[in-house]
């Protein structure tokens, strides 16, 4: 099974005067069933800041791994209340990010479905945010 699906990423970061920026990605991509996980892969583009970066997603039932490729270059896990540390390297320099989710819901089926994070966000010794991120799949 490999399908074309229609991603939409909405993305909500809540600084610690409790201000709230959100983005939202909607953009075409595959998505796939292979060794009991669930693949999501899509093109970023400049509404997130990531153009020419290629995003895949790994959904396990308690874990989703995130990989970026190309311009901006990351691995992230999220598992809940496991703090996950990884270094973004971006055109603009390369920056140190953990994230400590305490929430990881996985839904998706052949059909699609959704992923739901809740997590924080910091910089390797300190709080940033609180974020949250919703990534759904249809089928196109």
């Amino acid at each position: 099974m490999k399908k074309d699906v229609l991603v939409t990423v909405k993305g909500t970061q809540v600084n610690e005067l409790g201000e709230e920026d959100t983005i939202e990605l909607i953009t075409k991509g595959n998505y796939f069933f292979k060794n009991e996980s669930y693949y999501i892969i899509y093109n970023e583009t400049e509404i997130s800041g990531m153009e020419g970066t290629t995003t895949s997603l790994k959904a396990e039932p308690r874990r989703i791994t995130l990989n970026r490729m190309g311009s901006a270059e990351q691995k992230q896990v999220f598992e809940v209340n496991t703090l996950n540390i990884s270094n973004c390297v971006t055109p603009f320099g390369t920056w140190v990010m953990g994230v400590i989710p305490s929430k990881v819901e996985v839904d998706l089926t052949d059909m699609g479905g959704s992923i739901n994070l809740e997590y924080e966000l910091n910089n390797g010794t300190e709080k940033v945010s609180d974020n949250r991120l919703s990534i759904t799949v249809k089928e196109v």
